[in-house]
C-alpha cells in the first residue's frame, strides 16, 4: 500500500512540475522557403519576455480532459504574433496545451512590442465575488470588482456574452488598457480567445424536423452552441441585414417568436 501511495506522489509531483513548466507564448509561421524541418515550423516570443525570438519546427498539441485538438487552419499563417500558446518548449517542437488567437480591431491594428509586459488572464478558480487578474510568466496578480471590454464599441454585433464567457472562464487571454482604476476596475484592450470555439457542444441526435409548415428556431448559449428552442409559423422579418466589422463574418439563427433571423459576428477565421 506503501509503495502504491508514493507512486501516486511521485506522478502526481511529475505532473505539477510540467504544469509549472508551461509558459505564454506568441507565435509567428516562418514563410522562409528551405527544406523541412531547417524552415517551415514556427517563431516564438515569450510573452513578457525580451529574450529573442526562438525557432521550433512544429507545434505540438497536448489534448486534456477530453478536449480536442485545434485544426492547423486557425492558427498556421495568422498574422505575425496574433496568436499565443500556452505551453513548453522541448528540444525543437513546443508542446502546447492552449492556444488563443487575437479577435481583430479593424481601426486599431495590434502591436505585439508594445503589448509585451500587458498580457493578463483572470484565475478562474477564485470563488469569492472579486475577480482576479494574473499577468502571464509572472507571479503578479491583482484582485478586481470588474472587468470592462472595448470591443462593444470598437466591433459591431459581437455577441458581448461570448466574450465574457471566454473572460470570466479563463478562455480568454488579454491586455489591458490603462491602469487599474480607484473602483478597482479595468478595460480590455485585446482578447485572444482560446481554440477552438465552439467546443463541446451537445451533438443533435435526431434532426428537427417541423409540420404543418412550421420551421425551427434555435437559441445561442454564451459558448456559441446551438439549441433547438421549438417550431413556429414564419412571419414578417426586418428586411435590413446588419454589416460586421473588417475581420468579421456575418452569422444567423432562426428565432421565436416569428422565425426571424437573428444576426451576430464572429471572427472570420471561425467561420
Amino acid at each position: 500500500m506503501k509503495i502504491i501511495l508514493s507512486l501516486i506522489v511521485f506522478f502526481a509531483t511529475i505532473s505539477l512540475v510540467a504544469n509549472a513548466s508551461e509558459s505564454y507564448w506568441a507565435i509567428r509561421t516562418d514563410l522562409r522557403k528551405c527544406a523541412y524541418p531547417m524552415c517551415g515550423g514556427y517563431f516564438v516570443r515569450e510573452v513578457g519576455s525580451n529574450k529573442s525570438e526562438v525557432y521550433v519546427k512544429s507545434l505540438n498539441q497536448t489534448v486534456k480532459g477530453g478536449g480536442s485538438t485545434v485544426d492547423e487552419s486557425l492558427y498556421k499563417f495568422a498574422p505575425s504574433y496574433t496568436v499565443v500558446v500556452k505551453g513548453d518548449i522541448k528540444k525543437d517542437e513546443i508542446i502546447v496545451s492552449k492556444i488563443f488567437r487575437l479577435l481583430p480591431k479593424p481601426d486599431k491594428p495590434f502591436n505585439f512590442d508594445s503589448e509585451l509586459n500587458n498580457f493578463y488572464i483572470v484565475d478562474s478558480k477564485e470563488t469569492n465575488s472579486n475577480i482576479e487578474i494574473k499577468k502571464l510568466n509572472s507571479n503578479k496578480s491583482e484582485k478586481l470588482n470588474s472587468i470592462e471590454n472595448s470591443y462593444s464599441q470598437d466591433v459591431s454585433f459581437v455577441p458581448m456574452d461570448w466574450l465574457e464567457y471566454k473572460v470570466t472562464t479563463g478562455e480568454s487571454v488579454f491586455t489591458v488598457s490603462g491602469r487599474i482604476d480607484s473602483n478597482k476596475t479595468v478595460s480590455i484592450d485585446y482578447m485572444f480567445i482560446s481554440l477552438p470555439d465552439p467546443k463541446l457542444c451537445p451533438k443533435e441526435l435526431i434532426a428537427v424536423r417541423c409540420a404543418n409548415g412550421t420551421i425551427p428556431t434555435y437559441t445561442i448559449a454564451a459558448t456559441r452552441c446551438l439549441s433547438f428552442s421549438g417550431c413556429v409559423h414564419r412571419g414578417i422579418c426586418p428586411l435590413v441585414v446588419p454589416g460586421c466589422s473588417g475581420g468579421y463574418t456575418l452569422k444567423s439563427y432562426a428565432s421565436k417568436p416569428n422565425g426571424c433571423p437573428r444576426y451576430y459576428c464572429i471572427p472570420s477565421f471561425l467561420s
